[in-house]
């Protein structure tokens, strides 16, 4: 479909990720919402920091890839130990960069992912002039206590919040996941905050036409199945998740615990030896994103389970979106963004109230009725469309934020 950019005012801007082009999640969260805002009449840049070195085709091929998606790409390398030293070298190096191709471009706005690049934007103030957009992806310090990396009030942490409460104060426009952020960061007449969640592509996640062929191949047959995408451990719960499934299987013995992961199979292997669950109750794999579609087709029901912490507060994974736009309903805990609310508001999962045996068994028996449900895949899909669209939702409030950028740049 073709998109008519719109006659208001459009902005010249940098996009700063802390992320290399190999990871998944800046193609579906960064390159896949500025290729919408290309398509707007922006002007967009992205600047990344890659885990490894490129050689020069390899660069010249994602320069161009990613030009015929109308972003200039800039890479720099990311510098991972010893890890405080590592990150403030990237910081100034990313700032000076950052000012560099402001002036060398002409560009208006600085868009920060996170709060590295926040920092890095920080520093570029003082060198050039710039509209800061602070792209606030959750609540770091807090994330990495809550992961149990750092201990609040060390110096890691007291540096990210610094950084944090002058972005906060400095930045021209503000990005948060969920209407939970805004409520907790900002008071109500801030204008400078949007609120927009992880959005996933919604036609690309309901292109998985390969069900029928899909379960053929993983010998699934007619059985139910039970899906989870994403990773394992921090305050992702494998242990809860596969107890969960096997009080499931002792209401619906055919049903079939199918795993996507890029984290360590052992990892939950272990848990279905400790819940003594036989290996052909479960698969457990990896597949390329272009392939995530497909396997959802296969299943039926979708779990995400998340240890509830005051970071999450602040969360939106990408996996709801992806789970609702397949048309699964979703069995999950509680406090986790406004994922309760959408769910409860659309009626299509479960959210449990904890993950005590009752709860789970009392999960299990409304899954079970949840899945029997009919028009229940025509609902999720709709809360996928309505509220996680990348399309409908995503690249609209961003298209929004960036013409109030470059009404202000103008002005």
């Amino acid at each position: 479909m073709t998109v008519t950019p719109s006659r208001e005012p459009a902005v010249r801007a940098l996009y700063v990720c802390y992320l290399g082009l190999n990871d998944p999640l800046v193609h579906t969260q960064v390159v896949a919402y500025l290729a919408g805002l290309s398509a707007r009449g922006h002007v967009v840049h992205l600047l990344t920091f890659e885990s490894g070195r490129l050689s020069r085709k390899r660069r010249r091929r994602l320069r161009t890839q990613l030009r015929s998606q109308g972003v200039t790409w800039h890479g720099l390398r990311y510098h991972k130990r010893p890890s405080l030293p590592a990150t403030l070298y990237d910081v100034v190096r990313g700032a000076l960069v950052s000012t560099y191709l402001m002036r060398r471009h002409r560009l208006e706005a600085l868009h920060a992912r996170s709060h590295v690049p926040a920092a890095m934007a920080l520093i570029a103030r003082w060198f050039t002039p710039l509209r800061l957009l602070f792209d606030i992806r959750g609540l770091m310090a807090e994330e990495y206590v809550d992961a149990g990396h750092w201990k609040a009030g060390s110096l890691p942490f007291r540096l990210v919040k610094a950084v944090e409460r002058s972005a906060i104060e400095r930045a021209d426009a503000v990005v948060v996941l969920t209407e939970r952020a805004r409520q907790l960061l900002f008071a109500e007449a801030d204008r400078r905050v949007t609120v927009i969640p992880c959005c996933v592509n919604v036609a690309e996640v309901q292109g998985g036409t390969a069900r029928q062929s899909l379960r053929g191949q993983l010998g699934l047959s007619d059985r139910p199945v039970l899906i989870y995408v994403g990773k394992f451990t921090g305050w992702y719960l494998q242990r809860e998740m596969v107890d969960f499934f096997a009080r499931a299987r002792q209401v619906m013995p055919a049903l079939h615990f199918l795993i996507l992961t890029q984290s360590e199979p052992a990892i939950v292997l272990a848990e279905f030896q400790r819940f003594e669950i036989p290996a052909a109750a479960y698969t457990v794999t990896e597949v390329s994103h272009g392939e995530i579609g497909a396997y959802l087709s296969a299943a039926d029901a979708a779990i995400a389970f998340i240890r509830p912490c005051y970071s999450k507060l602040c969360s939106s994974p990408t996996k709801v979106g992806e789970y609702l736009a397949s048309g699964l309903p979703i069995v999950t805990g509680p406090g986790i963004g406004d994922v309760d609310q959408l769910l409860e508001e659309f009626d299509v999962g479960v959210v449990l109230e904890s993950f005590e045996p009752e709860s789970l068994d009392e999960g299990v028996q409304r899954l079970r009725a949840r899945m029997a449900e009919r028009g229940h895949a025509d609902r999720c899909r709709r809360a996928a469309v309505e509220r996680l669209s990348l399309a409908e939702v995503g690249v609209i409030r961003y298209d929004a934020v960036y013409r109030n950028l470059a009404t202000r740049a103008q002005s």
